[in-house]
């Protein structure tokens, strides 16, 4: 062989020796990580049926198939169709808005049911339910025999109420828990003798009356009964009498007694303002003697047959 030819292969084995280095150490130094950003997340070179991986074939073709993978896996288009959805929807609507107008009738329908709704929740049983409070004060007289030796007196009352429905919705049963101070003034004057008295009662009431009013409060009227039981009772009566010219003095405790139960009937009216706040007028005539006849100490008030009658302006407030 000459030294031409020597030299020539020489060259040549060195070259193809180079080469298969070259290659050899480009299958060494590949990263995965390199790999599967050109192999859209995979870290093999094809996709296992070998075949060429037609999305990596080429310069760059790894970025584009991780863009393109990337946006095939995010639901990138459904997104931007419910947005296009939503501005759709915006528009119809802000359209629709723009194309009310104004309908009497059925606005009046509307007001209507509306009412109606508001009636039937108002006379629904719970919801008609009052409870409240009352505070009123007044005068009190007696009716009936040798009732014109007894004056004007005065009461106080206090008590607590409830109000509840009671069939149509204009008609209410109204019935209380009372406390109440009487106080009823005797004088006469005799043949014999001048004489003042007066009788103090506590009374525990329990009224009972059906009421009238209108769909709006305001104006009601009302007619039912009253039981009185007497909680405690005190009289005081004094006498002057003259006797061969001399005046003699005396008083006496607890001598005119009065019966622990009382029977009337209820007569009232008034105003409701707004719900909450009223004012009324009440009269009691009761159909029961005043004094217990059985137990009476004083003989001027022998056969004494009194019927009080009471007469009460009060404020109240239910809630």
């Amino acid at each position: 062989m000459s030294f031409k030819k020597f030299t020539l292969s020489l060259i040549l084995s060195s070259a193809f020796s180079l080469v298969f280095a070259q290659n050899d150490s480009w299958s060494t130094d590949v990263d995965s990580a390199w790999i599967a950003s050109q192999n859209g997340g995979r870290t093999e070179l094809n996709d296992g049926n070998n075949e060429p991986n037609p999305e990596c074939i080429g310069d760059g073709c790894g970025e584009t198939t991780f863009q393109t993978r990337t946006s095939s896996d995010e639901p990138q288009p459904q997104a931007q169709a419910s947005q296009d959805e939503d501005e759709d929807d915006s528009t119809s609507t802000s359209s629709s808005k723009k194309k009310v107008t104004y309908n009497e009738d059925g606005d009046a329908t509307y007001t209507n049911e509306n009412k109606e709704i508001y009636r039937a929740r108002k006379e629904g049983f719970y919801t008609s339910i009052s409870l409240g409070f009352r505070l009123a004060g007044g005068v009190n007289l007696l009716f009936g025999e040798k009732a014109d030796t007894w004056g004007p007196g005065y009461l106080g009352n206090f008590g607590l109420f409830v109000r509840i429905p009671f069939g149509a919705q204009t008609f209410r049963l109204m019935t209380a828990i009372d406390f109440s101070y009487r106080r009823y003034q005797y004088e006469e004057t005799t043949e014999f003798s001048d004489n003042e008295a007066y009788v103090e009662m506590y009374m525990f009431e329990i009224p009972l009356m059906l009421r009238y009013i209108g769909e709006d409060d305001g104006f009601f009227f009302g007619i039912g009964g009253d039981l009185g039981l007497k909680l405690s009772g005190f009289s005081e009566f004094k006498q002057e009498t003259e006797i061969e010219g001399k005046i003699q003095k005396d008083k006496r405790d607890k001598t005119i007694p009065t019966n622990g139960v009382e029977i009337g009937a209820i007569l009232d009216f008034g105003y409701l303002f707004d719900g909450h706040f009223g004012i009324d007028i009440r009269v009691v005539q009761y159909f029961t003697n005043l004094l217990d006849e059985d137990n009476l100490a004083e003989s001027t008030l022998f056969k004494s047959e009194l019927w009080p009658f009471n007469a009460t302006f009060g404020i109240f407030y239910q809630f």
